[in-house]
């Protein structure tokens, strides 16, 4: 079976100098970074929006630089993405924010794609929540709608740009849990935490750690 992200003789300087690493489907890891800069740029790098100066990402098998607007368009659908702020559009009330994606690219009907928003939006304790904007949220809130958002497509691979800081112990944990539960909800599903510490993953359980160090993953 083809990694479900690749990257291969990967070259954005200064963050990947001939970087090669593969993840399998399947598989949580986490790579430790450098700093937030180098993680939000390796967000930008996985979903396409950053051209590597030479070399490939794979994402699912596909170079997204090298495809038209709609293939990216098919192949992103396919990758759920949680930022550390919740990544949430300011002027979309909470339910549309996480709705909308699914609005735009299922067969299902809205009521059916309401149902499942409410439920994920219950699931993180923000069915309270649901037609506010995401201004009027506290940062704990957009980061909890930010994981239903992430999560109501049912990606193939998640990609968690993770910073605990200003959680607090319990929320760290629940965040961390609601995480590994998805990932074991799809068989296959791949799971990528980006984050410079990697005590900041600390009770998510055992899985590999790669530190991308001088733009090489050892």
């Amino acid at each position: 079976m083809d990694a479900a992200v690749r990257f291969i003789d990967a070259v954005l300087d200064p963050v990947l100098k001939g970087a090669d690493r593969s993840f399998e489907p399947g598989t949580i890891s986490a790579v430790v970074t450098e700093g937030e800069d180098v993680s939000a740029l390796l967000v930008r790098v996985l979903t396409g929006l950053t051209p590597l100066e030479e070399g490939q990402v794979l994402i699912l098998g596909h170079d997204l630089v090298l495809l038209s607007k709609e293939k990216q368009g098919e192949v992103r659908r396919r990758i759920g993405i949680v930022f550390p702020d919740g990544g949430l559009i300011s002027n979309l009330k909470v339910l549309e924010n996480v709705t909308l994606p699914l609005l735009y690219h299922t067969g299902e009907s809205r009521r059916e794609i309401e149902r499942r928003a409410i439920a994920l939006l219950d699931r993180f304790g923000c069915g309270d929540v649901l037609f506010e904007l995401p201004g009027n949220l506290s940062a704990s809130r957009r980061r909890r709608v930010g994981f239903a958002r992430a999560f109501a497509p049912d990606p193939e691979v998640i990609v968690y740009h993770w910073r605990a800081g200003g959680l607090d112990v319990e929320e760290r944990e629940l965040f961390l849990r609601e995480a590994v539960a998805f990932h074991g909800d799809a068989p296959g599903r791949t799971t990528i935490f980006l984050t410079p510490h990697a005590g900041a993953l600390a009770g998510a359980g055992t899985f590999p750690i790669v530190h991308l160090t001088r733009g090489r993953f050892e």
